[in-house]
């Protein structure tokens, strides 16, 4: 297989890899909202592992994506920073290693700060008893 065509198979797992991160990014503030919990919600307790995943595989990287480098290689040395993502403007691209921590711990703050208010709340009303007859 030519470097050219995994470069294009690359592209294509990191911009799904993408696709996923952003939608996880997406869920938690959607989880905290509906009070959703890690302990029964599947979906949460991905939105909240796969990007960690990734935030701990790029800070050991330098903050920098593992696959980029990857793709510079396949690319050749000439190329510079390689476009390893599609259909997302390059401008985007530069800010993903910065911001997409920030979103994360946002959003896992929310999920958390959710689930600690839910359980002060619970904690201070005292419990109903049914009406003796």
């Amino acid at each position: 297989m030519s470097d050219a065509t995994l470069l294009h198979i690359l592209i294509a797992v990191h911009t799904l890899i993408g696709a996923v991160n952003t939608a996880c990014l997406f869920y938690l503030p959607y989880a905290a909202w509906k009070g959703r919990s890690p302990a029964t919600d599947r979906l949460l307790q991905v939105a909240l592992v796969f990007p960690l995943a990734n935030l701990i595989l790029m800070a050991a990287n330098g903050m920098a994506c593992p696959l980029q480098h990857w793709a510079q290689t396949l690319a050749g040395p000439h190329a510079g920073w390689v476009r390893d993502i599609y259909g997302v403007p390059e401008s985007w691209l530069r800010i993903v290693p910065w911001s997409f921590p920030i979103s994360y711990a946002l959003g896992a703050a929310l999920v958390f700060g959710r689930l600690l208010l839910k359980k002060r709340l619970s904690e201070s009303v005292p419990p109903r008893h049914p009406a003796s007859r």
